[in-house]
Parts: C-alpha cells; structure tokens; sequence
C-alpha cells in the first residue's frame, strides 16, 4: 500500500512525462532533450520526472526551462533523486522551484515520494511551501521521504505559514507522508497544521512509528477536517488512544475508507470504533486486520456493518478469534455480499485468550526514545506477556486487500526460497562443514573433525556471503548454523560470527533486512515461514555471548533493537542466565 501511495495517476492530458528513463543528470547537457522538450511544451498542466536522477546543475537548467510555464500545475517529481547524497537534494529543489516562485505558477499537487532526503529535504522545499505559487495546492505527497520528526515539525510549520500567507486561502485536500518517521513529535507537529487547514479530505500517514500522545493529536485535528473521507493510520500503535480516536471518528460522517490495520487497537478498540460508526452513511472500506481482536470485538463491528448499505470492504483478517469465533462472525455477516470473500487465514488464538488480553491491556508503556518505526508495536507487543496474536510478522500475505499487515519484507515459504539462500547445504558441503539450519537441533551429521574451520578464514566467509542481495540473509542463515551446533566452541562461534559481520557491506535496505531476519532468529518476533510462531531457542547463553563478543561490528540500529528487546522480555522467556543478558545489555548501551 505504501508503494502506491507514492503515485500519482494521470489527471491531465496536458503532461510531459520524462517517468523511468533512467536520466543521469550530471550537468546541464544532460537535460537539455528534456528542457528542449519542456521549452517546446505549448500548454504544460503536468511534467512527471519519476524514475531519473539529477544533481544540481541539471536542476538549475529544468527550473530555468520551467520559467516559462505558469500554467503549470502538477509537479510530479517521485523517485527524482536516487544515488544522491542528502546534502544535493535541498539546492536542488531550491533550484527547481524557484522560477514557479516568480512566474505566477499555480500548483495543485507536488509529488516528491521516494525521495530519501529526510529533514534537510524539506529545508529546501519550504521557501517554495510558503510562497503564492502553493497558495492553491491540493494534493501534496511525500511518501517515504525519511522526513524524521524533525522534517515533520519543518513540514507543518511550512503549512502553517503557507495558510497565513494566503490569509487563510490555502485549501490543502490531499496529504500523504507514510513511512517517515514522524513519530510523536512529528504527528503532533502536523496535526497543529491540520487543525489550521481545516480542508482537508484525504490523510494517509501508514508506518510512522506513532504511539498515542501522536495519535491522539491527530484525532483532535480530525475532528476539525469535517470532509475527510479516507483516513490511513496502518501501522502504527493507537492502543489505548482508540478511545479517542473513535469519538472523532463517530464526528466525520463523510468517511468513506478508514484503515487501521496492524494498530493494535485490540478487542477495546474494535469495540469503540464499532459505536463509533453506527451513524455513518458513507463508509466503504473499513480495514482492521492483525489488531489482536478477539471474538467480542469482531461481533460488534459485525453487527453494526451488517445493515450499513454502503460497506464493500471490511478486513478482519488476521486477529484472534479461532474457529468458533470466525463462525460466529460469518454468521452475524451473512446478509452482505462480501462475506465470501473475508478470508481469516493468519486468525490465531480463541475467545479464551480475552481474558489474558484484558489483564494486560494497561501495561503498554511507550518508549519515546525508540526510534526505529519497523519495530515500534513489535516492543509494546514484546510488554504483553503471554497474548499471542498475529500482528508481527515476515512475509507478505496475498489474500491481503491492501498489503500492509506491519509486515517486513516479501519473504517468500522455504520451498521458493531462491537457490543462492537454499543452497546453503552444497555450499556448506564443498567447504566441508555442516549441513542446513535446523535451529534448536542438533546437526546429524556426524565428522572427526571440526567442520566449522574453514569459516573461521575470513577470505572464506567473505566468498560465501558473496555481495548480492541475498548476502544478509546468508549472513543470518550462517549465525543460526553456528549457535545451533553443540560443537562449536564460544571462541569459534565468537570468530565466525566476527568474520560474518565484517564481510558485510551494509545498505539502509539490508541493514534492515538483516535486523528483520536476526530478530526472528532469536525468537523475538514471529516468522511467516514458521507458521508466524516464535522459535524455540535452546542456546541463548551461547548466543548472548558470541553478541557480545561481536558488538564493536553490530550496526547501530541493531544495537537499539536488541537493547529494546532484551528490556522489554522477562528473564524466565530467555531461559538464559540472568547475569548474561544484563551483559550484553550493558554492552550494547556501550
């Protein structure tokens, strides 16, 4: 969902499209066939430039070009700046935009997703933000920018002052920012804009690593947008700001799709939202699967949706409720169409769990420094101590509507795991050293000798991890290996484990992969290939000591999530001695 979020359609016929050329603009001869075309436009309304790079130079020759267009309207410019440094992009959007300033330009949309730019991104777009040129602006898009909170808090200020440059004219309908990290800050920060706005009718802020202070923000801003008709918030942890964001949302009659899923609002806030949308004419979509829902909470929704005319759409995939509680559910729902196409196949747990559920539902704390988004309901779910539920998971699920189910990553099931990942067992073979994962059992093949040697050669681990995009899940699979074999010694595990970490050349993608991964491996989250159940892990003291013999070559991000983890799991679940998790803990604070 987040990926589509990131788009925008054709809304014009009036539109040079440059999109996935492939454009390397390094100078400004580079893009003279693209101003050439520009200049040569008769009556441009939108120019698209996703897909294509520039620096600079080319930059000043696009926005030089542009000058001589005021009837533009759409900026379509996602995916502009792949392979630059962050410190390019603020003087290249400065570059871009200024001639709109001056020219008497009239923007509707700016689409700038998939710019990994962060804070100082948006340094270089607010001038243009506060400016006449965007007094009409509608639709503004900026899906996984890596704005931070910061970036949040510099956005909504540019919005702020936007609206009282144009004395109040300034009607924004379309705001998007998911995965940015907003956090609290940044929500809080945004929803002061939008409370000021007051116009808007589309907000979709998925994957922003808000707790409730920020969501809670949000509601109050909702409640001042009356036309709001899609409100996204997947992936976030609501928990126990339901309660207030239902009583906004039962004040926004004009809501048509309303996303929540992978929230945990859980069986209280399911039930809120219920008697929140009673009164509503207009919902359509109504998303609230892997929400730790139990039968109790289904019910309700089901019995307010079952005479509401305009549903299509409702997910409930995904939550707790066992067999009898998807009976009851389907029975409830029997008079809509859409009934047949509910699909309950990642449901775990029954009724009997509600209990426990509601035993623990006020022990969510909220960790402000945590700033990982990825992982942020993954801890508050870690503090509830026995709920299984299928919140957190791997892998992505087809039967899925919209494809965010706080999910990381597309791991496909072990028998379509491409070769280089599977064929761990004959590269093991031809350096002579154990046969394929089996994590918690031992190896049955039995040798004199010590097979794990020959990875302790870092040439040789370096060679097997090769440099690809599967090396992390290599680098994880090779980990699993040695901590699952009784035969190797702390010192070899604490060698190999060294050489594994150092022959990896970390991206942001596979620094993230590889935190995904090696959280799964120590049963911290659950893993779609193992039916999303956490795996037993009967060697933890061995592994806690190799983690902290490797320390100095873990990435940072790994470190904070290790540390959130290890704090947030009782000592009797580790089943490791206690003195060696404060060890590592200690170690990875440094």
């Amino acid at each position: 969902m987040t990926d589509n979020l990131s788009k925008s359609l054709k809304s014009t016929e009036y539109e040079l499209s440059w999109a996935n050329r492939g454009l390397k603009g390094n100078s400004a001869d580079d893009v003279k066939e693209l101003c050439d075309a520009i200049e040569q436009y008769k009556q441009l309304v939108a120019l698209r430039l996703e897909g294509n790079t520039i620096n600079e130079e080319a930059a000043t020759a696009i926005g030089k070009a542009l000058e001589k267009h005021s009837e533009i309207q759409r900026l379509i410019w996602n995916d502009l700046f792949t392979t630059r440094l962050k410190t390019e992009v603020p003087p290249s959007l400065i570059k871009l935009t200024q001639g709109l300033i001056i020219n008497g330009a009239h923007i509707v949309e700016i689409n700038l997703s998939d710019n990994a730019f962060g804070p100082i991104g948006v340094k270089g777009l607010e001038t243009f933000l506060c400016s006449s040129a965007c007094f009409t602006l509608e639709e503004l898009r900026l899906n996984n920018c890596g704005m931070g909170s910061e970036g949040g808090k510099l956005l909504a200020e540019a919005l702020i002052t936007c609206h009282k440059n144009s004395q109040g004219k300034f009607a924004l309908k379309q705001f998007v920012a998911g995965r940015n990290r907003l956090e609290n800050e940044g929500a809080q920060a945004l929803a002061k804009a939008f409370e000021i706005i007051g116009t808007l009718e589309v907000i979709r802020i998925p994957q922003n690593g808000m707790r409730p202070p920020g969501i809670e923000a949000l509601a109050n801003a909702f409640v001042q947008n009356q036309n709001l008709r899609t409100i996204d918030l997947n992936d976030n942890s609501i928990t126990l700001a339901a309660q207030k964001l239902s009583l906004a949302i039962e004040k926004l009659p004009k809501l048509e799709i309303l996303n929540l899923e992978s929230s945990l609002i859980r069986t209280k806030g399911a039930i809120a939202i219920a008697r929140a949308i009673v009164s509503h004419k207009n919902l359509q979509e109504l998303y609230l699967g892997c929400n730790d829902i139990h039968t109790e909470g289904a019910l309700e929704i089901a019995h307010v949706v079952k005479n509401m005319s305009s549903l299509k759409i409702l997910d409930l995939n995904g939550n707790c409720f066992g067999p009898d509680g998807i009976d009851e559910i389907r029975h409830a729902l029997e008079n809509k169409n859409f009934v047949h196409q509910m699909v309950f196949s990642d449901d775990e747990g029954s009724d009997e769990e509600e209990e426990e559920e509601e035993e623990n539902e006020g022990e969510d704390e909220y960790d402000e420094e945590d700033n990982d988004e990825d992982y942020e309901d993954q801890e508050e779910e870690e503090e509830e101590e026995d709920v299984e539920s299928p919140s957190f998971f791997f892998g992505k699920t087809s039967t899925q509507p919209t494809g965010n189910l706080f999910q990381f990553g597309t791991t496909k099931p072990n028998s379509t795991q491409p070769e280089s990942v599977s064929g761990l067992s004959s590269m093991m073979a031809s350096f002579n050293v154990c046969s394929p994962f089996s994590f918690g059992l031992q190896s049955t093949i039995e040798t004199k000798e010590n097979k794990w040697t020959t990875f302790t050669n870092f040439d040789k681990v370096k060679e097997y991890l090769k440099n690809d995009e599967q090396s992390t899940e290599r680098a994880v699979k090779l980990l699993e290996d040695i901590w699952s074999d009784n035969s190797i010694s702390q010192n070899e595990s604490s060698s190999i484990a060294s050489n594994t970490l150092k022959a990896l050349t970390f991206t942001e993608d596979s620094e993230r992969n590889f935190n995904e991964r090696l959280l799964v491996s120590l049963g911290f989250v659950k893993d779609e290939q193992t039916g999303r159940q956490r795996r037993t892990i009967n060697q933890r003291d061995k592994i806690f000591k190799t983690l902290v013999d490797i320390n100095q070559f873990l990435p940072k991000s790994t470190k904070n999530l290790l540390s959130v983890f290890l704090q947030n799991t009782p000592n009797e679940k580790l089943q490791c001695l206690p003195e060696i998790k404060q060890q590592l803990l200690s170690t990875l604070k440094g």
